[in-house]
């Protein structure tokens, strides 16, 4: 019997080809789910209810620090004598801080900054100005009077800046986000109690916290460093000049903190 060979083989060649595209379509067959119609049903459509209870809390403190910036100025024809000038002058005000009680320690200086200064013509400086910084951290308010003392005595001195530090920032930090989050779970049992329902938290979010000064505080600072450039200008001593001028409810500790935290949690609810 003669049979066609040609046919033949193309019928294999056709059945071998259908066989592969079969088996490489299960391979991207989505995952087949089983179970119970009750299992099934959980998993398209979830029993549990989210919800999400909020809460605010604050906390107020009192910076126990405070750094401040002096600026000094020194100029000369000479380089080396500008040097020395700005040196000397550091030197007696490191020497009347330490007297007033500060810290040596807590009496830092940068490294300095020269410019020349020339004349309309000259290719020669005419002179050499030297800057230096100083910072000073104190811990009462005595001190600083103390500082703005020196600054308003020298005329190469200048009161530049003061910042104000709280030493228990961390702690107060997880502070205000601890009664934040006895704020919600209070409110989680307000509900549970009054509405039959059990709340078990899933997750949180306490990304939102707050550090400021109080207006109070801001004021101070204003007080502080304003009094000290205006004495310049009137001959007027920097201290009296804050003393008179400073609110009279001012704490001796320099400045108002107020931390802020607002905590969010999702629950999730189910019928007790």
């Amino acid at each position: 019997m003669v049979t066609d060979q040609p046919k033949e083989t193309t019928m294999i060649r056709l059945t071998t080809c259908l066989l592969f595209c079969s088996l490489h379509l299960n391979g991207f067959a989505q995952p087949e789910l089983k179970g119970s119609p009750s299992e099934l049903r959980h998993f398209l459509h979830p029993n549990d209810k989210i919800v999400t209870l909020s809460a605010k809390a604050e906390e107020k403190a009192y910076s126990d620090r405070a750094i401040i910036s002096l600026v000094i100025t020194s100029e000369d024809t000479q380089l080396s004598t500008s040097i020395a000038n700005n040196s000397a002058i550091r030197e007696t005000i490191s020497q009347q801080l330490v007297s007033a009680g500060i810290n040596p320690d807590y009496i830092k200086s940068s490294t300095f900054s020269t410019s020349p200064q020339y004349g309309w013509f000259g290719k020669k400086p005419d002179s050499y100005k030297v800057v230096n910084r100083m910072a000073v951290t104190i811990t009462e308010e005595s001190q600083l009077n103390t500082i703005a003392g020196v600054a308003d005595s020298k005329e190469e001195v200048e009161f530049s800046d003061i910042a104000f530090e709280h030493s228990q920032k961390d702690a107060f930090k997880s502070k205000v986000k601890q009664l934040a989050v006895e704020k919600v779970m209070k409110q989680k049992a307000l509900y549970e109690s009054s509405l039959g329902i059990t709340l078990t938290p899933v997750s949180f979010r306490d990304n939102r916290l707050w550090i400021k000064g109080s207006q109070g505080a801001q004021m101070l600072k204003e007080v502080v460093v304003t009094a000290t450039k205006r004495s310049r200008s009137y001959n007027e001593s920097t201290a009296d000049f804050a003393h008179a001028v400073a609110p009279k409810s001012v704490e001796a500790s320099f400045d108002e903190i107020i931390y802020s935290a607002e905590i969010f949690v999702d629950f999730s609810a189910k019928t007790q």
